[in-house]
């Protein structure tokens, strides 16, 4: 009896400890996954932190460059039309020009017979 009892004891002290065992297993998996479940929660909320931030980034600097390229057309235009008026002045000029030298060639060649060799005039 002395021997069932120790053998039952020793059968029953591993029972103890094998569901002891598995207890504490239990509560390192779930602090681990506690731990993983908290970390991806910091993660998702990060990144969802980091995509509306660079949204807003994005669409500031899209309304800064539609704000430029709105400026920089209004300039090109503005550009153009002083070009456009300068090149009228200038040909107006140049006619001008073209007739005084005309009407003095034209002088020149009833007086003196000077005759200009460019065929344009």
């Amino acid at each position: 009896m002395k021997i069932d009892i120790n053998n039952a004891f020793t059968v029953v002290s591993l029972m103890f400890m094998l569901i002891a065992g598995i207890y504490r297993l239990a509560q390192i998996e779930a602090s681990i996954n506690a731990r993983i479940s908290n970390v991806q929660t910091n993660l998702l909320t990060a990144i969802d932190s980091l995509k509306d931030n660079f949204s807003d980034r994005l669409y500031v600097n899209e309304k800064k460059l539609d704000v430029h390229l709105t400026e920089y057309t209004e300039k090109k235009f503005f550009a153009e039309y002083r070009h456009n008026a300068t090149d009228k002045l200038v040909e107006h000029k140049f006619n001008r020009l073209r007739g005084l030298i005309k009407q003095l060639a034209g002088f020149l060649n009833k007086e003196s017979g000077f005759i200009l060799r460019d065929d344009e005039y």
